[in-house]
């Protein structure tokens, strides 16, 4: 069977493109040269650096990315060709027929929780196979076909294709309104999380986090409506969680904890840092636990786990100035990535961080202000103009410069310029953002060997 996938650079797209090619062969197109997509070459994956009709002739389905309406070229060739067409939810539910799936779904911390997830399961001695947002490095890529009937999958629920899944073990983060663009309302939102975990195959599990509102409020309401279907067990920091998360602490080495369930402490150390990562690892341990692994066996397994690409990732340290990438996006995203990387700064926190859609800066304006204005020195970047949303006509990302005491630049570059201007020894800068906002960091790590140099 041949594949044609339509924005094959995502890092969504990209990793469905990698288990299809297991299966059949893979063709792809998309804008220009993506990472994600080039490094799909070598498993013989056709990549087409340009959208064209003609690259979906001899396909037996058209896959198309959420980013790119039914009014794209290629998806407009394939039905005029009458090849049918699938969004990104058919081919996971294709892909994930006949498999054991933890699908982890959340507002915040899918990907590393995900990538918690599969490294625990192989603690056990298992297989699974891998749909992540961003790469591991255990992996090398995005994602991974093993030879077990596991699937672990980040269940995103943008355009709600989280549904298409009916998982083993449905991981839940925290529920907190986003994408307004499809979601206009925080009750539409948490809907649709519940709707996901009412999916949970009978004898399933649904593993929630207690420490978010969110969550919890979503853990009550499926326990009453799956009570004798599936089971719900909940996690975090607070003492009523099934899992406790108990003595969770943080430095700059990274962060630890003991987790207590019923008649059972197990010791959780990691080499990453933050509160929150404690949540995403014990997540994992009980997503592991429902699948037959040892929970001791899964804490081993994530004790020496890094983080994935983009998440809190050290570009380089410069005359004593440490950057650090991140892909946070959402105001309680910067919130924990400032708070995470506190301890490892002798002096101050400096931010810059790039908009994500202007949808999303508007809804939650002052949100972002406040969050912000938890860093010693902030910078804002123009807002990223993607395929989802284009640029800003109102100059959003001007005023959240202004509201959060920081200041403006017009793109990746001038931030770089301006956070050399700016950081001294002992500071750490976080470039923040989901758009092509690293591009400041690399610049940045240039800028002050220079510095040094001269």
């Amino acid at each position: 069977m041949r594949y044609h996938v339509v924005g094959i650079g995502g890092a969504g797209m990209s990793a469905v493109a990698r288990l299809l090619a297991a299966r059949g062969t893979v063709t792809g197109s998309d804008d220009g040269a993506w990472p994600l997509a080039e490094a799909l070459r070598p498993l013989g994956v056709t990549v087409h650096q340009a959208f064209d009709p003609r690259n979906v002739i001899g396909a037996d389905v058209v896959i198309r990315s959420s980013a790119y309406s039914d009014e794209h070229a290629e998806v407009v060739g394939a039905r005029s060709a009458g090849i049918p067409v699938w969004r990104r939810h058919d081919a996971w539910r294709h892909i994930a027929r006949g498999m054991s799936v933890v699908a982890v779904a959340g507002t915040h911390g899918k990907t590393t929780t995900t990538a918690m997830c599969w490294s625990a399961l192989r603690g056990g001695g298992k297989d699974p196979s891998l749909i992540c947002g961003a790469e591991i490095r255990a992996a090398g890529a995005n994602a991974h076909v093993g030879g077990g009937t596991e699937l672990v999958i980040e269940a995103d629920e943008y355009d709600r294709t989280f549904l298409a899944l009916t998982p083993a073990v449905a991981v839940i983060t925290n529920v907190e309104h986003d994408h307004v663009d499809h979601f206009p309302t925080r009750e539409e939102y948490a809907e649709a999380f519940l709707q996901f975990a009412r999916r949970v195959v009978p004898g399933g599990a649904v593993v929630a986090c207690v420490d978010d509102p969110g969550a919890r409020a979503l853990a009550e309401t499926v326990r009453e409506r799956l009570r004798g279907r599936a089971e719900v067990v909940t996690y975090g920091t607070s003492p009523d969680a099934d899992a406790y998360i108990a003595d969770a602490r943080t430095d700059a080495e990274g962060a630890h904890a003991e987790i207590r369930m019923e008649q059972r402490r197990i010791a959780l150390d990691l080499c990453v840092v933050g509160i929150h990562n404690l949540r995403n690892a014990t997540a994992a341990v009980l997503a592991a636990d429902r699948l037959g692994v040892a929970p001791s066996d899964a804490a081993r397994a994530l004790a020496d786990v890094t983080l994935p690409s983009r998440r809190l990732e050290a570009l380089g340290t410069v005359d004593g100035i440490l950057v650090v990438d991140d892909y946070a996006h959402h105001p309680t995203e910067i919130r924990a990535s400032i708070a995470a990387m506190r301890p490892a700064a002798r002096g101050r926190v400096i931010a810059l961080f790039q908009p994500h859609t202007p949808s999303r800066l508007s809804a939650f304006f002052d949100e972002f202000a406040g969050a912000l204005r938890e860093a010693d020195v902030v910078v804002v970047a123009e807002t990223f103009s993607s395929a989802r949303e284009r640029a800003d006509p109102h100059g959003l990302a001007r005023r959240l410069a202004e509201a959060s005491g920081g200041t403006y630049v017009a793109d990746p570059a001038s931030g770089a310029r301006a956070l050399a201007d700016r950081a001294v020894e002992g500071d750490v800068v976080l470039i923040l953002g989901a758009g092509d906002i690293r591009e400041a960091g690399t610049r940045l790590i240039d800028l002050l060997r220079s510095r040094v140099a001269t």
